[in-house]
């Protein structure tokens, strides 16, 4: 879903480019089940819907307008570009000097703008800008928990970024940002972040890894559904008996399911198994 204003900013939802469409989301429903400390008043109810907007707008618009911009290609343009014709030097500016460097590479940037380079990045780069700003004030009346988060997802966005300038991807980054950093949003913005919920949001990013992997043609599901089984495991150890066993039903169901279904397949139908045992294991440390 994508939110627009005019043809410069847009708030990016990106659910059908996930393999887990409602990842952010539901992470922070969950984190707030696991928080324990959720009870029904207005105010509550308005703080949930900012850190919703917080973590499935301001955070994925944030990514999308900065990760996902297609580096490679945008590189490959501004390559392209020769900016010697058009290059005046400054008085007194040797070749070679920081000035010189400077107006070479404003030369080149106002050339590659002006030739295309506005059409393929403007929007992206103004609403990941648009984002960051927002994200910081709903962090502000959620809480200082929450603008530390604000700040720790745009420290992945420049991981991401930096793999994504290189040609490569950031499937854990991704992960960590959906559903990692969503999840504790929610368990903060309610309660304190306790070890096993911190575990717990940790262990379904590596599963949303695994399913960002899918998504980009990877065939087995070995990571989805090993992060699952330690997370089961950890029930036991915590004497949590019918989570653990609602836990291992579903990632039994979900084993089943991958013998006959592979990749993207996959992912899109074992995305509710992967809810339903992020739910579980909420309820099972809260």
């Amino acid at each position: 879903m994508t939110l627009e204003t005019g043809q410069l900013l847009r708030l990016q939802i990106p659910v059908r480019g996930r393999a887990l469409w409602l990842a952010p989301a539901w992470a922070v429903l969950c984190g707030v089940v696991a928080s324990g400390d959720f009870v029904w008043t207005w105010r509550n109810g308005l703080i949930a819907a900012l850190a919703l907007i917080l973590a499935d707008g301001a955070w994925a618009t944030l990514w999308w307008g900065l990760v996902e911009l297609g580096w490679p290609q945008l590189r490959a343009s501004w390559n392209t570009i020769d900016v010697e014709p058009a290059l005046l030097t400054l008085p007194f500016a040797q070749p070679g000097s920081p000035a010189h460097r400077s107006q070479r590479w404003l030369t080149h940037f106002k050339a590659w703008w002006t030739a295309g380079g506005n059409a393929q990045a403007g929007s992206p780069l103004s609403s990941a800008v648009f984002a960051l700003v927002l994200g910081v004030l709903l962090s502000a009346v959620i809480g200082w928990e929450a603008l530390a988060l604000t700040l720790a997802a745009f420290a992945l966005t420049q991981m991401g970024l930096i793999r994504s300038w290189n040609g490569h991807t950031a499937h854990l980054a991704r992960g960590l940002l959906d559903v990692g950093l969503a999840w504790i949003l929610g368990q903060v913005a309610f309660g304190s972040l306790t070890v096993l919920s911190a575990f717990m949001a940790f262990a379904f990013s590596l599963a949303c890894a695994g399913s960002l992997d899918l998504v980009r043609g990877g065939a087995t599901a070995r990571r989805w559904l090993l992060a699952q089984v330690l997370i089961a495991i950890v029930l036991v150890l915590i004497q949590q008996p019918f989570a653990a066993l609602a836990c291992i039903a579903v990632v039994i169901a979900q084993a089943l399911l991958a013998t006959a279904l592979q990749g993207l397949a996959f992912a899109r139908t074992a995305q509710f198994w992967l809810m339903l045992a992020m739910l579980i294991a909420a309820l099972g440390v809260r």
